[in-house]
């Protein structure tokens, strides 16, 4: 009997005293989720230049015996006005009178012709002569800035090109509002690349997210593209001796899609020199700023 609880303690302190059996191993932690590649923006094409033919118009001899003034106004004028001296360059004997606010009649030496050219606003902002050789044909051509739009998110300046034929008359070689509007505004894009904005012409590119946040409807997944045409501006710039004169286009394009509100929404500028030779215009070292 003794024995017989002897080895029943002697069992109870050896399963007591056992190693307890070993823990299951910890499950493997999970993978990672995998990381998604960083977008990046297309790549970019390199925009050298862009071309337009000219809008060509032979000047007509003058209507009537015009009373033409020999000094410009003195301050604002009115229809009764008319025809007012505008501007002149006497150097080269030249110079633009307004005949009606849509209507005008160049004197450049012993040639006289009209034009029918919308060239004036409310606003009264009269136009620019300028002379020189602009093609390199060793002949001066007679450069006019008109500014005929203004408003609300636009101020248009109107670039003509005047060539003096044999006989005497003029041709006007217009630079076409529309290829502002057209081409200039579908070398532009947009793209929204990792929560940023860039607004992009050939190679240059430009982040307007802080630009799109001012915007209180604007949304970067409306826009539809940009639009130039309303904000156009040329400048004639002296060059060094030897190089002689050069001209000069800025323009602004505003946001286009719902949301953007025409003329207001400006979201890129671009400057450019601005070619002619033969009837065409040409913009060359093309700048997005």
């Amino acid at each position: 009997m003794k024995k017989r609880m002897l080895s029943l303690l002697l069992l109870l302190v050896l399963t007591g005293c056992a190693s307890p059996a070993p823990a299951e191993p910890d499950a493997p932690p999970e993978e990672p989720p995998a990381v998604s590649e960083t977008a990046s923006l297309p790549a970019l094409t390199p925009l050298t230049e862009l071309t337009t033919p000219a809008e060509i118009t032979e000047g007509r001899a003058p209507a009537g015996g015009y009373q033409l003034p020999d000094i410009p106004p003195l301050g604002p004028f009115t229809d009764d006005d008319f025809p007012v001296l505008a501007a002149e360059l006497p150097e080269v004997d030249a110079a633009f009178y307004g005949l009606q606010w849509d209507k005008a009649l160049i004197r450049w030496g012993d040639s006289l012709a009209e034009f029918d050219w919308p060239w004036l606003t409310s606003q009264q902002i009269l136009p620019r002569l300028y002379c020189f050789d602009l093609d390199d044909d060793r002949e001066d051509e007679l450069i006019v800035i008109c500014h005929p739009g203004t408003g609300t998110g636009v101020s248009v300046d109107k670039l003509h090109v005047l060539e003096k034929n044999p006989d005497g008359t003029l041709t006007d070689c217009a630079l076409p509002w529309e290829f502002f509007r057209e081409d200039l505004s579908e070398a532009m894009s947009v793209e929204t690349v990792n929560g940023r904005t860039y607004s992009i012409l050939g190679t240059e590119l430009t982040d307007i997210t802080e630009l799109l946040q001012e915007q209180e409807d604007g949304d970067p997944a409306c826009i539809e593209g940009f639009r130039f045409g309303d904000i156009v501006s040329f400048e004639v710039i002296p060059e060094p001796l030897f190089y002689g004169e050069s001209l000069r286009f800025r323009g602004a394009a505003w946001l286009d899609g719902e949301g953007f509100h025409p003329t207001l929404s400006y979201a890129a500028e671009v400057d450019a020199a601005v070619l002619y030779q033969d009837g065409v215009f040409t913009l060359s070292q093309i700048h997005l700023s």
